[in-house]
């Protein structure tokens, strides 16, 4: 009698996963989505946090350049006065007087550093005046806070000393290079010289936290545009030499001919007329100026070559930077860091930038 069933193949079972081998597997997994998401997660913050940076700092500058186009870019008594024509421009959801400007504010406070570099909390509704903001400022006008319409919170400090910027005037871009990652930055489009007058901090993702400033060369979700902190925000790293900033990124030259001698980068930046547009040398001082910085005389770059091994952002610098010596009206100092020679060197150059306390 034929059995329908004794030609069927049999059925292994060997190669299957056994509980043991599945759950090693997802073990193993679980450890390495332990140890790459927490740096994911921070690079995509990163990232977000300098996106949403540079908007705001652009919007900003695209309103005051408005200003600019409309004849309005003039000298203003107080922030208050400026902001009543820059809200023509930017769309203003809540503006907060000094009184009250931590309204304006996400959080009540923000983790920042003291004058020792030590953490601290700061209360926002501390951050009244100019001199809340920019320590060194030798104007004590209110600041004003402002919400914008896409959600953004800023506390906003206007300089009246800064010479108005007219509809004729040359403006030169200027980008910024802002972390999007561990371990890599981009440069975003930023500002122009339409903005010499202001400053201000900003909360780029409102009440997410950490609610930080700057620490530890890190930024984090609360930002400067420029110098404006609520904490002394250290910007340069301490070595032998002193301290040291080693500006890694493109900058802007300044138009030094004396064809420009009334603009207000000319006055302070241009120590005589050196007869070019493209002032590299005159941009550089710009530079370190806007982070609360100056460039060093040739004997203390000599000094910090000497000790460069000390600082790791220019222990492998290789290449020349510019010294705030002017050796004529068109030539300046430089250094050169790979060997001994160090001369003058014409202000259309395009040098490095470091920078010193």
């Amino acid at each position: 009698m034929n059995n329908g069933n004794r030609n069927l193949p049999i059925r292994s079972c060997e190669a299957a996963f056994t509980l043991a081998e599945v759950l090693i597997t997802l073990g193993i997994i679980g450890v390495v989505a332990a140890v790459a998401l927490p740096a994911l997660i921070t690079n995509i913050n990163d990232r977000a946090n300098s996106e949403r940076h540079a908007n705001i700092a652009l919007k900003i500058t695209q309103a005051m350049e408005q200003m600019r186009a409309h004849g309005e870019l003039v000298q203003y008594s107080t922030t208050d006065d400026f902001v009543d024509v820059l809200q023509k421009y930017l769309k203003i959801t809540k503006r907060c007087s000094k009184n009250n400007i931590a309204q304006c504010w996400p959080v009540s406070t923000v983790s920042t550093t003291d004058s020792n570099g030590n953490a601290v909390s700061y209360n926002v509704s501390g951050a009244k005046i100019r001199t809340d903001l920019l320590r060194n400022s030798s104007n004590a006008g209110d600041n004003v806070g402002l919400i914008l319409a896409d959600g953004a919170s800023i506390i906003m400090t206007y300089d009246p000393s800064v010479p108005p910027v007219d509809i004729g005037d040359k403006v030169v871009s200027s980008p910024m290079e802002l972390p999007i990652s561990n371990t890599k930055s981009k440069t975003f489009a930023y500002t122009t010289t339409a903005t010499g007058a202001i400053d201000f901090v900003m909360d780029v993702n409102g009440k997410k936290g950490p609610n930080k400033e700057r620490f530890d060369k890190k930024m984090y979700d609360v930002r400067s545009f420029r110098l404006a902190s609520f904490g002394d925000i250290t910007t340069c790293e301490e070595g032998t030499a002193g301290c040291v900033k080693f500006i890694n990124t493109a900058y802007s030259p300044l138009d030094c001919s004396s064809s420009n001698s009334a603009s207000y980068d000319y006055q302070k930046y241009c120590t005589t007329a050196s007869g070019y547009s493209d002032d590299y040398w005159a941009g550089a001082k710009k530079v370190c100026a806007e982070a609360g910085l100056k460039l060093p005389d040739s004997s203390a770059l000599t000094a910090i070559k000497t000790n460069k091994s000390n600082y790791n952002t220019i222990k492998d610098f290789t290449v020349r930077a510019w010294a705030a010596d002017e050796a004529s009206q068109t030539d300046a100092k430089y250094v050169q860091f790979n060997n001994s020679t160090g001369t003058s060197e014409a202000k259309n150059q395009h040098n490095p930038v470091i920078c010193v306390k």
